[in-house]
């Protein structure tokens, strides 16, 4: 630089200088100008924040996946009950699979259903052949042939129009017969029962006939003579005793009408008309009872049954013939 140009560079240095101090004092009076919060307070950076908004974020997915896992495990428990359940359920019908097939293999001649039914009409048609033959149940019988008749008419097949037949000759036999004399036996003895309470209230003493005189009247008002053996219990423990044993008397003549033994009824109706005899004073009421008792020792107790069985032995020996057992 020569000599001539130094004067002209110190020219413009203290405008320099001075447009340095004035724009530090500009900054010095800005700082000074802000409040101290916000002087004080450090400036976030924007990485902070979006790392901050991304760990809450994560926590959100957070949550989200437990809660996830949570109902996972709650189906599969579910899903093993319900295989538990489809288990079972396919035991229970392999096992009735088996049942079917061992039966049609036991039939191979007629459907499961058919054989179950003929079976019902096999055991109907025993039990009113064993009521008949045992105790006489003709009431039974017929009911037992009623309903094996019901069974029996779903049956359409023709191999099955002879049992039918069979089996409806046999309820008509049934229907013809007369009632029961059991029935009017022991509505009999009923009637007797009802009328002891009727036969106590009987005066026992005989009242003298009108022609007597009045000696005799007075005299029959305090004796009264009887026959021996004839109403001898009065005092109130023996005719206790003696009235209970009327009662089981009765009780066994009902028992012998049940079973239709002609003589158990003809032994207990003289034991109970001996009772009577002994408790009750003698009068029309009383011979009425003893007359009554008196018929059912003779009254016939039996029945002419028709033979039952045709239809029982013809269904089994068709059953026979198709190969069952």
């Amino acid at each position: 630089m020569s000599p001539m140009d130094r004067p002209a560079s110190r020219l413009w240095l203290p405008p320099l200088l001075l447009l340095l101090a004035a724009g530090a004092a500009a900054w010095w009076w800005t700082l000074r100008g802000e409040p101290p919060e916000a002087a004080s307070a450090p400036a976030i950076d924007p990485v902070d924040q979006r790392l901050l908004a991304l760990e809450q974020a994560l926590a959100g997915l957070s949550r989200g996946q437990a809660r996830s896992e949570q109902r996972l495990a709650d189906l599969e428990a579910r899903g093993k009950v319900l295989r538990d359940e489809l288990l079972g359920l396919g035991q229970r019908l392999a096992l009735l699979d088996e049942s079917v097939q061992q039966l049609a293999a036991q039939a191979p001649g007629a459907a499961p259903g058919v054989r179950l039914r003929l079976d019902e009409v096999e055991l109907l048609l025993s039990f009113a052949e064993a009521r008949i033959a045992l105790g006489g149940d003709v009431e039974g019988a017929r009911r037992a042939y009623e309903l094996a008749d019901g069974l029996l008419s779903a049956l359409t097949a023709p191999q099955y129009v002879n049992l039918r037949q069979s089996l409806a000759q046999e309820q008509a036999a049934l229907a013809a017969l007369p009632p029961d004399p059991r029935i009017a036996a022991q509505a009999a003895v009923d009637a007797v029962e009802r009328a002891l309470p009727a036969l106590e209230g009987m005066p026992a003493l005989r009242p003298a006939p009108a022609s007597a005189s009045p000696f005799e009247r007075l005299l029959s008002a305090l004796v009264d003579v009887r026959p021996r053996g004839e109403q001898d219990l009065l005092a109130p423990a023996d005719r206790q005793r003696g009235e209970a044993a009327l009662r089981l008397e009765l009780a066994l003549l009902r028992s012998a009408i049940r079973e239709r033994d002609a003589e158990a009824v003809a032994a207990a109706s003289a034991r109970a008309a001996g009772w009577m005899r002994r408790l009750y004073a003698e009068g029309p009421a009383l011979q009425a009872e003893l007359s009554r008792l008196d018929g059912l020792a003779r009254a016939p107790l039996g029945l002419d049954l028709p033979v039952l069985g045709s239809t029982l032995a013809q269904l089994r020996a068709q059953r026979r013939a198709g190969g069952e057992p």
